[in-house]
C-alpha cells in the first residue's frame, strides 16, 4: 500500500514556473491595490497579469500590448458613451438604461471594433469591446462613472506591468551558449506514442530563443524529422539518416552528405537483386532527395510477396509528403547513394542481414534495424557505408557551428554523453536544463531578464 502511494506521488507533477509566476503576479497586484488605498479593482489587474504570463517573452509583450491598447480604445469609447448619456439625461445619475440605450451600445460596439481596424490593431478588438461594455453596461449608474474609467485603465496597466516584472525575474543562472547540445529523437525527445509533450516543446523553444546551440540526431529522414518536430524552432542543421546527411531545416538544404562509393553500391545492389527482394535506394543529388524503388512498381498489386506488401504499405504512408520524391527504377541506381532500405517480416529481414554479413565485402557496410513506421511484425533494415556514422557527422556539425565541445543525449550507453532511459516526463529537457543553465551566484546579472 505504501509502495503504491509512493508510486502515485511520483506521478504528480511539480508546479511549473508559469504557475509560480502567476501566483506571484496575483500577489503583487493585490499588494499594489492596498498600497493605492484600495482604489480601483484588483480583479482587473489580476486578470490582465494572468493573461500576460506566457511561456515566451515575445508572446507576453504581444499580449500585454494588445491588452493595454484594447483598454485605452474601450475606455475612450466608453467615456464618449457616458458623456452622451449623462448629457442627454441632464446629468442625472439614475439614467434610464432602457432598450434604446442597449440598442445604442450595440451600434457602438461596431464603432469600437472598427476603430481597431483603422488604427491597425485588430488583435485588440476583443479587449476594446469588453472594456467598453464593462463601462457602459455596469457602471452607467455610478456616482462618478469616469472614476471607474480611470481605475479600469490603471488596473490594466498595473496588471500588465506586474506580469512583465514577474515574467522577468529568474534564478541566477549561468548559460552555456558555447556547447553544442545534440539530442536523439526516437525514445529521447518522444515517448512511444511519438508525441512531443507541451513541456518539452515550450522549454526547447525557450532555450533556442535564448541562444542555446541545439540540434537533433536521428536515423530518420529530414522529412520525418520535420513532421515530428513541428512546433520546435530548430535553427542549426540536424543530423539525419543515421549520420548520412547534415540538413538545414530552415533553408531546406543538405549542408553535408556521406555517400556510398559506386563500388560498394554495385555489390550491395547485386546482392539484393540476387536475393529477389525489392528495396528502396535513397539518394541526394543537387539538394534533391530522390527515393528509387527497385524491383517494385506501385501500380502492380497482384500476388505480392511479404516484402512487396510491406514496401507498398510504407510507400502509401509516405508518398504524400512534399519532401519525398519516389521514382520507379528499371535500371541499377549506383550514384549519389546514401543508403539502401529493405522492409519485410522481422524474421526475413534478420535472416537476410546474416547472409549479407557472410559476404567477403561485408566490412564495407553496416546495418541499422528499426521498427519505426512499420506494421506489427515488420522490420526495416537500412544499409549504410561503414564510414557513415552519427558520431562522424556530429564532428562535422561541431566544426560547422564552431562549437568547442558537444554534449549528446541518447538511449544507448556508450553512444551518448547523457543517457536518457525514459523519455517520459520531459526527462531529456530536464537534463538539458541542468547543463545549459545551472543555478550559480555567478549568474546574478541574469536575475532580471526582460
Amino acid at each position: 500500500m505504501n509502495a503504491d502511494m509512493t508510486k502515485n506521488r511520483k506521478k504528480i507533477p511539480v508546479p511549473g514556473q508559469r504557475i509560480m509566476r502567476s501566483v506571484l503576479a496575483a500577489f503583487l497586484c493585490l499588494l499594489i491595490y492596498f498600497l493605492r488605498g484600495r482604489n480601483g479593482a484588483p480583479f482587473y489587474s489580476i486578470i490582465a497579469s494572468l493573461q500576460c504570463i506566457q511561456p515566451y517573452t515575445a508572446n507576453m509583450l504581444k499580449v500585454g500590448r494588445n491588452r493595454i491598447t484594447g483598454t485605452l480604445i474601450g475606455a475612450f469609447w466608453g467615456s464618449i458613451a457616458l458623456f452622451g448619456a449623462l448629457y442627454l439625461s441632464g446629468g442625472q445619475v439614475n439614467y434610464d438604461t432602457g432598450i434604446l440605450w442597449y440598442l445604442v451600445l450595440i451600434v457602438m460596439i461596431g464603432a469600437v471594433m472598427y476603430s481597431t481596424v483603422l488604427l491597425k490593431v485588430r488583435e485588440s478588438a476583443y479587449f476594446s469591446a469588453v472594456v467598453f461594455l464593462s463601462i457602459t453596461m455596469n457602471h452607467i449608474g455610478d456616482v462618478n462613472p469616469y472614476l471607474f474609467v480611470f481605475n479600469r485603465t490603471m488596473d490594466t496597466i498595473i496588471g500588465v506591468g506586474v506580469a512583465i516584472l514577474a515574467n522577468s525575474v529568474h534564478l541566477p543562472r549561468v548559460r552555456d551558449r558555447e556547447t553544442l547540445f545534440v539530442s536523439g529523437v526516437d525514445h529521447v525527445l518522444f515517448r512511444e506514442d511519438r508525441k512531443l509533450s507541451e513541456f518539452t516543446r515550450v522549454q526547447l523553444n525557450r532555450f533556442i530563443q535564448d541562444g542555446m546551440r541545439f540540434s537533433v540526431s536521428t536515423k530518420q529522414t529530414p522529412a520525418t524529422v520535420r513532421e515530428l518536430t513541428q512546433g520546435i524552432g530548430l535553427k542549426l542543421p540536424i543530423i539525419a539518416m543515421d549520420g548520412a546527411v547534415l540538413y538545414d531545416m530552415g533553408s531546406m538544404t543538405y549542408v553535408r552528405t556521406s555517400k556510398m562509393t559506386r563500388g560498394t553500391a554495385e555489390k550491395l545492389n547485386a546482392f539484393l537483386l540476387g536475393e529477389g527482394l525489392p528495396f528502396f535506394v535513397n539518394t541526394v543529388n543537387e539538394n534533391l532527395l530522390v527515393i528509387y524503388m527497385r524491383g517494385f512498381k506501385p501500380e502492380e498489386s497482384a500476388d505480392e510477396s511479404s516484402a512487396e506488401n510491406a514496401m507498398r504499405a510504407l510507400y502509401d504512408r509516405k508518398k504524400g509528403s512534399p519532401y519525398r520524391n519516389y521514382i520507379h527504377a528499371d535500371t541499377d541506381v549506383l550514384d549519389d547513394v546514401l543508403y539502401f532500405l529493405i522492409i519485410d517480416r522481422k524474421e526475413h529481414v534478420e535472416s537476410l542481414f546474416e547472409r549479407l554479413m557472410r559476404e567477403t565485402w561485408a566490412g564495407e557496410v553496416r546495418g541499422v534495424f528499426d521498427t519505426f513506421d512499420c506494421r506489427e511484425g515488420e522490420e526495416i533494415l537500412r544499409i549504410y557505408p561503414s564510414e557513415t556514422t552519427r558520431a562522424a557527422m556530429l564532428e562535422a556539425l561541431k566544426e560547422y557551428v564552431g562549437a568547442p565541445r558537444t554534449v549528446s543525449f541518447g538511449i544507448r550507453e556508450g553512444e551518448c554523453d547523457v543517457l536518457i532511459p525514459d523519455a517520459g516526463g520531459g526527462s531529456m529537457v530536464k537534463e538539458l536544463k541542468k547543463r545549459y543553465e545551472p543555478v550559480s551566484v555567478k549568474g546574478w546579472r541574469n536575475i532580471f531578464r526582460f
